[in-house]
């Protein structure tokens, strides 16, 4: 969640390098405040039937694209950014339809990449918990 999704990436020297992504950007202080998410399919399916846009609380996490490692399977979307914090001259426009929460396998592990605050907006709790239990196997 947040700078440990910012860990798992596969674009700095200091990353896990777990998860086939990268951020779009070097600059990483977007702002904090509430912006909107909106859960694929995909995203319904591990972390609950949420159809519409979401308010969920973000500070900074990372806003990410593919890397091309090719020893990682590519990331699965399951919720995107709608709308967009792009302050201290960080790029406008990189934020929404971004990958807001992902999934990846890295060997015979999960994944799961979480840039916005879920489990710090009240109703959104869960979500970081359906999360965990796919991750562990639980799905």
């Amino acid at each position: 969640i947040c700078a440990g999704a910012y860990l798992c990436t596969s674009g700095f020297d200091w990353g896990l390098k777990i998860l086939d992504a990268r951020t779009v950007s070097p600059k990483w202080q977007r702002g904090r405040g509430m912006v909107q998410i909106e859960l694929t399919a995909e995203g319904q399916q591990i972390l609950g039937d949420r159809p519409g846009l979401l308010e969920v609380r973000y500070a900074n996490g990372p806003i990410i694209r593919p890397a091309g490692v090719e020893a990682l399977p590519d990331y699965q979307v399951l919720a995107l950014f709608r709308t967009e914090l792009a302050e201290h001259g960080s790029p406008a426009g990189a934020m929404t339809s971004s990958p807001a929460i992902a999934a990846g396998r890295c060997g015979e592990g999960r994944v799961v990449f979480v840039s916005p605050h879920p489990e710090q907006t009240e109703g959104l709790e869960d979500l970081v918990e359906q999360a965990a239990r796919w991750a562990a196997g639980k799905d």
